[in-house]
C-alpha cells in the first residue's frame, strides 16, 4: 500500500477566551462563630510558633497550615501577602508568613466577624474565611513520608535514638531564593553532632537534603517549620542477578548509523560498548560518580540500550542484520549492586545526567527504565523524581520515556493462586504504577508479553503453568490512573512473561527463563553474545527504538507530536479483552494505556489512513476551532469508521500543588455546523447574554473515550 507524508490540520482564523465553568463554594457558616473560632486558632499558633526554639541564632519560620472547604484561588493568599509553599491532596495549604501578612490576615478575619457592609449580601471577604476550617502548625509526624510509613514509621518515637538514618528531607522552597540556605543551615544545625547533610539539591521548586543521622537526629529536624518531609531515598529496581543466558554464537557487526542520526540517551547502569554489535552506535558515556567507570557492571543498562538502538533483537537475529540507525548516548547512575550514590538526592541526579546527555549529545529522546518500588502511586500529587522529569520535559523539549515498574511479591502474594487471580489482580491498589512513572509529561510504559512463557521441556512437567499468552499484560506490570485519572501508563510494548514454577514453588520470568523472556545483549560478550529479560524496563526502550524512528523521519517534531503520534498510533491488543473474567474496555487502558504503538502508523498515512497534525500555542483560558475535512469515500462506505484525536501538551507541573498540572486541555468534535456557530457555542458569554445556545444532540459527535484526562481521553 501506498504511503504518504502527514497532512495539515487547518486551524481556523480567531481564536477567543472560552467559557469557563467555576468554582464550588464555600460552606454556609455563621460568620461571627465561626469568625471567633478560626480568630483563636491563629493565636494559639502564633504562641506555638513564638515556643520554637531558635537555631544558632536563627528564627525559624512561620509556616502555616490551614485546611479549607472548597476552593480558594492562590491569588487570595497572595493578596494577603501569603506565600502558597504547598497545596496538598487533602485540601489542606501550607504558607509561608512574615508580621505583615500576618497582621493582614488577621484583620481580613476580624473584618468578617463584623457588620455586613451596605449594599452587601455576604460578610467581608467571606469567599476566603468560610472556606477556612482550621488554622494550625504542622506536626512532627505530618513530616514523615509514605515510604517510611510503609516501613512502620508514623510517629517520631517510632525512629530509634541510636539508630542511624539515610533520609531525604524535602525542605519547603522559600519565598526568597536568598532563604535557601537559610533553610538549609537550620537543618544542619538541628541534625548536629549526630548527623551530616551529605549533599542538597535546589531545582524547580524543590529543595532536598540527603542526610545521615540518628534516629534522635531525626526527631529534632521534624520539628523544624522548614521541613515539608522526611523519607527513604528513592532506589532502582534492578535486581543484578547470575541467570542463564542465551548464546546464539557469532554474527557479523553491522554498519554504523549515519553521522546525523537520531541520538538516544540512556539513564541507567551504563552501557557496555565493548560489544561487538553495540560498539557502532556509540555516541558518549558519562558517569555520574567520579570513582565509576561508565561501563555496565549491574547488567541492566546494555540490555536497555540494545533495545533502544535494534529494537526486536531476537528479529535481528533471525534476519543477521545489525545495521544501526540511531546512536546511543549513556549516563551511568547507580552502582556496581544497582544502588543510587548515597550523597546525591535523585532529583539533582537525573537533572544533571540529563542535561549533560541534551547539551554534549544532542539527546532528544530519554529512556529511564529505572522505578521506586518502596512508592507506589496512591493518588494526590507525583513524588521529587517525576516531577522533576516533567520540568525538563517541558523546559528542554524532551520525550522522556519511563517503565511503569514491576511488582516483585507476586509469589508471596499468591503463590499458585496467581493463574486463577491474573488479570484481576492488575488492577489493585498493590499494582499501582510507582514513581517516576506518575510523571505526566513524560510516556509511561507497561508490558505486555510476546508468547506463553513455555519451553518444549515442559510438557511433562504439570506443575508449570503459563499466566497469560501472546499481547497479554505481563504478570508483573503495574497500572494506572495516573494524576487527575489520566491514563497510566500511556502504552505498553513486549517486555517478556513469567510463568508459575510448581516443583520449586516460584514465579519464574525471562532473567531465569529464556522463553519467557524477550532477546537482549549480554553486558558481558567475551561470555555470551545475549541473555532473555522480563520486565517493563525493557518494555520502555522498545517504545524508545520506535520514537527514534519516528524523530528520524520527522526531525523538527516536537515531543509533543512525538507522543502524540505514538499514542494515535496505538491501539490494546485483542487478547487483552478476550480471556474469560479479564479486562474489559473499561478496565483494560488502567493496564494498556492507549496499546502498543505502531511506528509505520505514527510516521506515514496511507489510502485508507490519513492523520492531519498541527502544532501550535494558544493561550490561558482560550480555545481554537480546527476544520476536519471529511471525504466522500469515509462518509458513504458502509462498516466502521473511526476518527481518532490525540491531544499532546506540556503544562508547567508543579510538584507543590495539589492539582499537579494546574492546566488541562480539551477537544469536542462536532459535525453539519459552521465555523461560526462553534465559535459563538464556545466563546465566553457576558452574565446579560444569558446562558449559550447548546448544539442539537444530532450534531456532537460520540465517542468511546472522554474529551479531558479525567474522562480519560487520548490525551498524553
Amino acid at each position: 500500500m501506498a504511503t504518504y507524508d502527514h497532512l495539515p490540520l487547518r486551524r481556523l482564523e480567531g481564536t477567543l477566551e472560552r467559557r469557563t465553568h467555576g468554582f464550588g463554594s464555600p460552606p454556609p457558616r455563621e460568620a461571627k462563630a465561626h469568625g471567633a473560632r478560626i480568630q483563636t486558632e491563629i493565636e494559639e499558633v502564633v504562641a506555638s510558633y513564638n515556643e520554637l526554639p531558635a537555631v544558632e541564632g536563627v528564627d525559624p519560620s512561620l509556616i502555616l497550615k490551614i485546611s479549607v472547604a472548597g476552593n480558594v484561588d492562590e491569588d487570595e493568599w497572595r493578596k494577603l501577602g501569603l506565600t502558597v509553599l504547598s497545596v496538598d491532596g487533602d485540601r489542606s495549604v501550607v504558607l509561608f508568613a512574615d508580621d505583615k501578612s500576618l497582621q493582614d490576615f488577621r484583620n481580613k478575619v476580624e473584618a468578617y466577624q463584623g457588620e455586613i457592609p451596605d449594599g452587601r449580601k455576604s460578610p467581608q471577604y467571606a469567599g476566603l474565611v468560610s472556606a477556612i476550617e482550621s488554622v494550625s502548625l504542622l506536626s512532627a509526624s505530618d513530616r514523615i513520608g509514605r515510604g517510611l510509613n510503609l516501613e512502620g514509621i508514623t510517629a517520631p518515637e517510632d525512629f530509634v535514638e541510636t539508630d542511624a538514618y539515610l533520609l531525604d528531607f524535602e525542605l519547603y522552597y522559600p519565598p526568597d531564593k536568598d532563604d535557601i540556605e537559610l533553610f538549609l543551615y537550620r537543618l544542619r544545625q538541628a541534625i548536629a553532632p549526630a548527623g551530616t547533610v551529605l549533599s542538597t539539591y535546589s531545582g524547580f521548586q524543590m529543595l532536598i537534603a540527603r542526610v545521615e543521622c540518628t534516629g534522635a537526629a531525626v526527631r529534632v529536624a521534624l520539628n523544624l517549620p522548614e521541613v515539608a518531609v522526611a523519607d527513604i531515598p528513592p532506589q532502582p529496581d534492578i535486581q543484578p542477578e547470575d541467570f542463564t543466558e542465551i548464546d546464539v554464537g557469532d554474527l557479523p557487526a553491522g554498519m554504523p548509523p549515519l553521522d546525523d542520526a537520531v541520538v538516544l540517551g540512556i539513564i541507567d547502569s551504563g552501557v557496555n560498548f565493548g560489544h561487538p554489535l553495540l560498539a557502532t552506535t556509540e555516541a558518549g558515556a558519562i558517569a555520574m560518580d567520579p570513582t565509576w567507570s561508565a561501563s555496565d557492571t549491574a547488567g541492566h543498562g546494555t540490555s536497555v540500550a540494545s533495545i533502544a538502538a535494534f529494537g526486536d533483537i531476537s528479529a535481528r537475529v533471525s534476519a543477521k542484520n545489525f545495521d544501526a540507525q540511531f546512536r546511543i548516548a549513556s549516563a551511568r547512575v547507580v552502582d556496581d549492586r544497582g544502588y543510587f550514590p548515597k550523597n546525591q538526592p535523585v532529583p539533582d541526579l537525573m537533572e544533571t545526567a540529563i542535561r549533560q546527555l541534551s547539551r554534549d549529545y544532542a539527546c532528544r529522546i530519554f529512556n529511564v527504565s529505572l522505578g521506586n518500588p518502596k512508592k507506589p502511586y496512591r493518588g494526590a500529587k507525583p513524588e521529587a523524581w517525576a516531577a522533576t522529569l516533567d520540568a525538563l520535559a517541558r523546559e528542554l523539549d524532551i520525550l522522556i520515556i519511563v517503565s511503569a515498574g514491576n511488582r516483585d511479591d507476586l509469589t508471596n502474594s499468591y503463590r499458585d493462586g496467581i493463574v486463577s487471580a491474573y488479570p484481576q489482580y492488575l488492577l489493585s491498589d498493590a499494582s499501582r504504577i510507582i514513581d517516576p512513572a506518575t510523571a505526566a509529561i513524560a510516556l509511561t510504559v507497561g508490558s505486555v508479553a510476546h508468547g506463553n512463557g513455555l519451553e518444549d521441556a515442559d510438557e511433562e512437567l504439570a506443575g508449570i503453568r503459563p499466566i497469560c499468552g501472546f499481547e497479554e499484560p505481563s504478570p508483573f506490570t503495574r497500572s494506572g490512573p495516573g494524576v487527575r485519572g489520566m491514563i497510566k501508563p500511556d502504552l505498553v510494548d513486549f517486555g517478556g512473561n513469567a510463568v508459575w514454577d510448581g516443583p520449586t514453588g516460584g514465579l519464574v520470568n525471562g532473567n531465569q527463563k529464556e522463553a519467557a523472556g524477550i532477546w537482549a545483549m549480554h553486558h558481558k560478550p567475551i561470555e555470551k553474545l545475549f541473555r532473555s529479560r522480563s520486565g517493563t524496563s525493557f518494555a520502555a526502550p522498545n517504545v524508545a527504538y520506535k520514537a527514534a524512528l519516528l524523530l528520524s523521519q520527522i526531525p523538527d517534531a516536537s515531543a509533543n507530536l512525538l507522543r502524540s503520534l505514538l499514542a494515535l498510533s496505538a491501539n490494546i491488543p485483542k487478547a487483552v479483552t478476550l480471556r474469560a473474567r479479564g479486562l474489559n474496555e473499561k478496565t483494560a487502558p488502567m493496564v494498556c494505556g492507549y496499546g502498543i504503538p505502531n511506528a509505520e502508523y505514527a510516521v506515514s498515512s496511507d489510502d485508507g489512513r490519513v492523520i492531519l497534525l498541527a502544532e501550535d500555542e494558544l493561550l490561558l483560558d482560550h480555545f481554537a476551532v480546527f476544520e476536519v475535512p471529511i471525504p466522500t469515500e469515509f462518509q458513504n462506505t458502509k462498516g466502521t469508521r473511526e476518527i481518532r484525536v490525540s491531544l499532546a501538551f506540556d503544562p508547567p507541573a508543579r510538584h507543590t500543588r495539589a492539582d499537579y498540572l494546574g492546566v488541562t486541555m480539551g477537544w469536542r468534535l462536532v459535525r453539519g455546523t459552521d465555523e461560526a456557530a462553534v465559535f459563538d457555542r464556545y466563546r465566553k458569554w457576558t452574565k446579560e447574554e444569558g446562558k449559550p445556545p447548546e448544539f442539537p444532540q444530532r450534531l456532537v459527535c460520540p465517542t468511546d473515550v472522554g474529551s479531558y484526562p479525567s474522562a480519560k481521553g487520548r490525551l498524553v
